[in-house]
């Protein structure tokens, strides 16, 4: 849990101070992208953004850094994120001082978003978690277990009209109450969230419709999110370092089912 208790310590303390923090912006658009570190991790990076063309405007994924020769970039965890970002080491005149240039890639490398780091573009670790909380289900503080259930079973029916299925939801509500982890428990929406986005290829509809059940478990040792098919059931392992649940379980679902 030292990951998820270092991020809950950030959102009680908004004057927190990155060791990495960088705001990008777009010189003709509203894009902004938010980067920073992920409090209790060496590798990995918190990415917020705004104004996005596209499905996703406006989000927060955590992301990783793959260091190359001659630049660097950063990808999503668990793949299956709305861009990755890329860091040639440029860097452009702006009002009298020197800005570092990214590229921002959503499908076409040939034609991605040019973003510039501004000086004086102050950070809000505190806003980039909400933002990631609200983004991938990660149920706020105090958020009772009635609500996350009724929230769980919305995303469930959702996905089984959408589908035309019949998923029923199987949290094992004592692993995440035992744990003292009830939030995550939450992201069980992004399961269903992550099947719902499958079913408009007929292949894949009916892999999800012969499913009736996803069981969400939660191990604390588990590297990430683990996803398993045994007889009609989708069993979905939680853990503390997962990350970015509804993208990886798509990533995993489109290779699997």
């Amino acid at each position: 849990m030292r990951i998820l208790l270092a991020l809950l310590l950030l959102a009680g303390s908004a004057h927190a101070a990155p060791a990495f923090g960088v705001v990008l912006t777009n010189d003709t658009t509203k894009i902004r992208a938010e980067v920073t570190d992920l409090p209790g991790s060496n590798e990995l990076l918190l990415v917020a953004w705004d104004d996005l063309p596209g499905p996703s405007p406006s989000g927060a994924m955590v992301f990783y850094k793959d260091q190359g020769t001659s630049e660097t970039r950063y990808f999503a965890v668990g793949g299956g994120g709305p861009f990755s970002i890329v860091d040639h080491g440029r860097h452009t005149l702006i009002d009298g001082t020197l800005g570092a240039v990214y590229n921002l890639v959503q499908r076409d490398p040939d034609h991605p978003i040019r973003l510039v780091a501004r000086s004086g573009r102050k950070l809000d670790p505190a806003a980039m978690l909400a933002k990631y909380s609200a983004y991938e289900h990660v149920a706020a503080p105090g958020e009772a277990k009635p609500a996350i259930e009724a929230a769980v079973a919305g995303a469930a029916a959702h996905a089984s009209k959408l589908c035309s299925a019949r998923l029923g939801p199987q949290i094992q509500w004592d692993q995440f109450t035992k744990a003292g982890k009830l939030a995550l428990a939450k992201q069980a929406m992004a399961i269903f969230e992550a099947l719902e986005s499958l079913c408009g290829e007929k292949d894949y509809r009916a892999a999800v419709q012969a499913l009736a059940a996803v069981r969400v478990e939660l191990r604390a040792d588990a590297p990430g999110l683990e996803l398993k098919v045994g007889g009609a059931t989708l069993t979905a392992v939680i853990s503390d370092t997962n990350f970015n649940p509804r993208e990886t379980a798509r990533q995993w679902l489109e290779n699997h089912l």
